[in-house]
């Protein structure tokens, strides 16, 4: 099957990166001014990163309910929402260990910035799905190499000079705790690479995602 191959229009991919830029800009906010805006900023935008982890885990099977399907907008728009109920009590529940309900904040927010892409390129079903099943391997490999860079490569403090519990991170050990600006930058890097991908997108990249069992190509 012939996929359409016509670049998405500037606005449209805008549209997609801008979520997560500016979530990549909260970040980079904290990284340099910590406790200016909220005093549990930092711990706060820990959580992010483990509900974004959790999202990018559940993106098959949001996968299977939504994009497998050559339903109507409105009833794939009803399924993504079944979901999001159903995970939404995951987080709840995350929430209550935690005392906070940034995590349920941090969910809403994450799983809108995914919707963005269901909604806006809702006339292209076919390479609606190409695209999705892409962003999902791209994501989970931008966020492993944001991790690991800001493990093993020496990163700057800027305003994070102590250790998580003076921003009210509460966990008790790790090195997310103990040196919490790590935890700030791989967000940085992890959302702002996720923006920078989407603004630049080109639709070859996606031209050999398997769609239905059958790999997409020209000619085909």
């Amino acid at each position: 099957m012939i996929v359409q191959s016509q670049p998405l229009p500037f606005s449209q991919r805008l549209a997609n990166a801008l979520p997560d830029a500016i979530t990549a800009g909260i970040f980079l906010y904290a990284w340099i001014a910590p406790l200016r805006w909220r005093e549990t900023l930092v711990a706060e935008l820990v959580l992010v990163m483990l509900v974004e982890f959790i999202l990018i885990h559940s993106a098959p099977f949001l996968g299977n309910i939504v994009l497998a399907s050559d339903a109507a907008l409105k009833k794939r728009l009803v399924a993504f929402a079944g979901f999001a109920t159903m995970y939404s009590l995951f987080i709840g529940g995350f929430a209550l260990g935690f005392k906070s309900w940034w995590p349920v904040i941090a969910f809403t927010w994450l799983i809108s910035a995914k919707l963005v892409m269901l909604v806006t390129d809702r006339h292209h079903t076919e390479r609606q799905k190409q695209r999705m099943r892409g962003y999902w391997g791209v994501s989970a490999g931008l966020y492993l190499f944001a991790v690991f860079a800001s493990l093993f490569i020496p990163l700057p403090e800027f305003g994070i000079t102590r250790q998580g519990a003076a921003y009210g991170i509460t966990s008790s050990g790790g090195e997310w705790v103990s040196h919490p600006h790590i935890a700030i930058a791989a967000g940085f890097l992890y959302f702002g690479l996720l923006a920078t991908t989407k603004l630049v997108e080109q639709p070859t990249w996606w031209r050999n995602i398997k769609q239905h069992g059958v790999k997409t190509s020209q000619g085909t």
